[in-house]
């Protein structure tokens, strides 16, 4: 792969393809089209956002998207003429998603029509131009027909909004024109939301540079045999940094045929493995072991499979053995590898491959990234002792968003060079390898989503009943992860079930659905440490055979239904 050096993500895109000719980039609904039409629609996508809207370098837009052929070839638009794009994750509450556009000072925002109509009012109060995407923008003539008679229903919203456009009209309006490409792989790229090294969620600044020396080391461990007869499908979303730079950016660069998924199916998932030649995918430990649950997973089509990390929580090894087991069986040479990283790292610092792995390990930083431990006052500590997990190199982030635009924040600086202090706990041996031992931070990973116990916490305190609240990581009955909310309240009233339901509402309302408790203890008075802080880890359930939390002494609970 070409040497990224200084180019922006689109001409990094374009170099690392040129000597590929044309071929199958991308695929939707069966369809498939070549860089050239891709490549064309983002260029034409560009000018849009240019001439119609004015946007500058240095701008922010919003892309409040599911994974489609739309948003990806808007990211390459966008970063083509310097705009910063800000990922928006598509199933946020209303108030949620208004405030990231406003706080980041978004000039325009990017929807899929399947969401319209529960956003049209906070879009409207926005007030700025919006570019409605629909789902047969890129579909057979056939399967138009079908799909745009559910969108044409869709389409009575749409008058509503203030400054509409569509997609489709837009690139076609703008295919003869051209705009020159705006270069400043420094400059940043894009804004993710992340939940910071303290467990509080912060915006992520990333460069084009950054992203792009991800592709460059990670693409060393494969390289796509034949462009766009090879696929790799991409579920994990562009708001998550792992799907952005692994999943979306190194597969566009390494010739792939891409096959986005809006949401993660395993049936179909497993149908598009069997039809399609899919010969990688980075995911979550969830999704593969869904993946394996399906009836048809087991077959010759695993022969293909080279590439396949996992990250994003910590992966059992028996879980990765018995993925690699179905692999070896049909002569695959591929395995499913752990990895490790967090966005301010631009995704992946540490990774597991075929050739250099060693049982629960995370394996070994990537080319050109250092990693150490440190302990508390940042010294770095003797292999097998156990410290913070740190991060330097060009993939780091340039810091947190900041009013004021400046770089740095949330990087320590040690002897000359920039750290990112993970908040995770791990060690290294004697031969260099990693290995995770917990998270220094308070965050819970639900499906792979980080839940931020200490966001919903505070937004419960706000609660006049509410005395005290400690989110946790819990699990049900089937041993899957779930958020139990432990709580205090202020009075000796009856009316519980009003109070679990407004406190229901008020994370609805403010956070993703992954934040939402499946099952809430009411204590008459939570667990302190000697500080006299909640003893959150008394009330952690770390795996599915530990019992849940039951108080001693005059303390007195009961355990509400699990709420569905």
């Amino acid at each position: 792969m070409v040497e990224p050096k200084d180019m922006s993500c689109y001409d990094y895109y374009k170099a690392c393809t040129e000597e590929y000719g044309e071929y199958y980039c991308q695929q939707h609904f069966g369809k498939f089209f070549t860089n050239t039409r891709i490549i064309s629609d983002m260029d034409a996508l560009a000018a849009y956002f240019r001439i119609e809207l004015g946007l500058q370098p240095g701008d922010v837009y919003s892309v409040f998207m599911p994974n489609t052929v739309q948003s990806i070839i808007s990211f390459y638009a966008l970063n083509k003429i310097g705009v910063i794009v800000n990922f928006i994750h598509p199933l946020l509450p209303p108030d949620v998603v208004k405030e990231t556009v406003t706080s980041l000072h978004s000039k325009g925002i990017m929807v899929l029509d399947l969401l319209v109509k529960k956003y049209t009012d906070m879009i409207n109060e926005l007030n700025i131009p919006v570019l409605v995407c629909h789902s047969s923008d890129y579909a057979f003539v056939a399967q138009k027909a079908v799909v745009g008679a559910g969108e044409a229903i869709m389409k009575r919203a749409f008058p509503k909004f203030k400054q509409r456009d569509e997609y489709l009209k837009a690139v076609r309006r703008f295919r003869k024109a051209n705009v020159k490409t705006h270069c400043d792989c420094d400059a940043p790229a894009v804004y993710l939301n992340g939940g910071g090294t303290t467990g509080k969620s912060k915006t992520i600044k990333l460069s084009s540079r950054a992203i792009n020396e991800i592709v460059y080391r990670m693409s060393k461990l494969d390289r796509i045999h034949v462009p766009g007869k090879e696929a790799e499908i991409i579920v994990l979303p562009l708001f998550h940094c792992f799907g952005l730079s692994v999943a979306m950016h190194m597969s566009m660069c390494n010739g792939v045929r891409l096959i986005p998924m809006m949401q993660f199916d395993a049936k179909l998932f497993n149908r598009l493995m069997r039809q399609y030649n899919v010969v990688g995918f980075v995911g979550i430990p969830l999704m593969f072991k869904k993946l394996m649950e399906e009836k048809h997973f087991d077959g010759p089509w695993l022969q293909h499979f080279r590439l396949g990390f996992c990250g994003g929580d910590d992966c059992p090894q028996s879980m990765m053995d018995e993925f690699n087991t179905y692999i070896e069986k049909w002569g695959g040479v591929g395995r499913l590898r752990q990895g490790y990283g967090l966005t301010e790292v631009g995704s992946v610092c540490c990774v597991c491959t075929v050739d250099e792995f060693k049982p629960n390990s995370i394996g070994l930083p990537i080319e050109g990234v250092k990693m150490d431990i440190w302990d508390d006052d940042c010294n770095s500590m003797a292999p097998g002792e156990i410290g913070e997990l740190v991060i330097a190199g060009p993939t780091i982030m340039q810091g947190y968003y900041t009013d004021d635009g400046h770089h740095g924040e949330g990087l320590t600086e040690k002897d000359g060079e920039l750290w990112v202090r993970s908040g995770d706990l791990g060690y290294r041996d004697e031969d260099g390898y990693y290995f995770f031992t917990g998270r220094k931070k308070r965050v819970i990973i639900i499906a792979g989503y980080n839940v931020y116990p200490s966001d919903v916490e505070k937004k419960l305190s706000e609660l006049s009943f509410v005395k005290e609240a400690c989110c946790v990581k819990g699990f049900n009955n089937q041993g899957k992860p779930i958020i139990r909310l432990f709580v205090a309240y202020n009075d000796e009233s009856d009316n519980r079930d009003a109070y679990e339901r407004i406190m229901l509402e008020c994370i609805e309302q403010n956070f993703s659905k992954f934040s939402l408790p499946k099952d809430i203890v009411e204590l008459k008075k939570l667990p302190e440490t000697p500080l006299m802080k909640v003893d959150f880890l008394k009330l952690t359930q770390d795996s599915p055979s530990d019992p849940v939390y039951q108080p001693t002494g005059d303390e007195e609970s009961s355990i509400l239904d699990m709420i569905t």
